[in-house]
């Protein structure tokens, strides 16, 4: 899901790399004839019923110093229920692991609802709202070695999504972008060891070239190639308020983090598989290129009509691709 955790992990584990790899709410999104993949930075704008299993990422730190860090990694799970045709719930966390010093447990259990309240499948263009909530000590308790959180967070996010098809120029047809914003609240402002807890905000975006758009619509592609949409995206995180002081030996906590990178997605009938490459932005998001990688099945094209469905209501229409 579009949330963010803040968990400080033992050794020097950066907050900013929490920020990227999160695992988000993900779904495909189909509009009028385009689709726009479940990316692996940030949500997509779409409601669907699908699970996301499972989502793996890995980010080496480095110490405040510039030594080497930890090297860290999770995987992740997600699952989205439609309850309308444009209304959804999920529910999802991962596991985490680390390195120097040794450490792993779960995060907490983290929901949305997201809800869309526009769209237009002629101008392949849709924006969608969601409410999360990530419920503390819902993961590993504060004995294990990486606990979760002891506060939960609040997150408001808007999503949006437009295709080029509508343009004349064929060139530029196959070309998508996406975009995401999102304010975070932790519940409890200060911890009991008197740490502050920052109110932050999330944005990214992504821009996508669909072979399988240009297959369809264009001209067709090779084989092999026509069902990639090549993807370059990037999320960022920057505090905003209740910023704790700088102290020595520690990053700084009013610093703007992210990562940026190349990715590409395979759709299949059932089915998507995505990689990405991650380079950090500064020493506080990572020290060096991460990596995530998804499979995303698709519940409502497996199982229309058991659980691919909406709860109430017809089905989402979607249109060819």
């Amino acid at each position: 899901m579009a949330i963010h955790s803040n968990r400080r992990l033992a050794g020097a584990l950066a907050a900013a790399w929490l920020a990227g790899a999160a695992a988000p709410a993900l779904a495909h999104t189909i509009v009028g004839d385009r689709v726009f993949p479940a990316t692996l930075t940030i949500d997509d704008p779409g409601v669907n019923d699908e699970l996301a299993l499972p989502v793996f990422s890995y980010m080496p730190s480095a110490n405040p110093d510039g030594s080497p860090g930890s090297f860290n990694y999770s995987m992740g799970w997600n699952y989205q229920k439609t309850i309308t045709a444009d209304l959804a719930f999920s529910i999802g966390n991962e596991f985490d692991w680390q390195t120097r010093p040794s450490a792993q447990g779960w995060s907490d259990i983290t929901t949305q609802l997201q809800y869309v309240p526009w769209q237009d499948a002629k101008h392949e263009a849709i924006v969608s709202v969601a409410v999360a909530y990530t419920f503390a000590n819902t993961g590993s308790p504060q004995s294990a070695s990486l606990p979760s959180d002891p506060f939960s967070t609040l997150t408001f996010n808007v999503y949006g999504g437009k295709g080029f098809g509508d343009v004349q120029s064929d060139w530029i047809k196959p070309f998508a972008i996406t975009g995401e914003f999102s304010t975070n609240f932790p519940m409890t402002a200060t911890n009991a060891d008197g740490s502050l807890n920052p109110t932050t905000i999330t944005y990214g975006a992504s821009l996508q070239y669909s072979l399988l758009y240009m297959n369809s619509h264009v001209a067709e592609a090779p084989e092999f190639f026509r069902n990639l949409i090549p993807t370059v995206e990037a999320i960022f995180t920057t505090p905003v308020g209740n910023l704790s002081p700088d102290m020595p030996g520690q990053f700084p906590t009013n610093v703007t983090t992210g990562v940026v990178g190349p990715s590409v997605y395979y759709i299949g009938r059932y089915f998507e598989v995505g990689v990405m490459a991650q380079a950090p932005i500064n020493k506080e998001s990572g020290s060096h290129f991460g990596a995530m990688a998804i499979l995303d099945i698709f519940l409502d094209d497996l199982a229309p009509s058991t659980i691919g469905k909406p709860l109430f209501g017809p089905p989402q229409a979607r249109g060819s691709y």
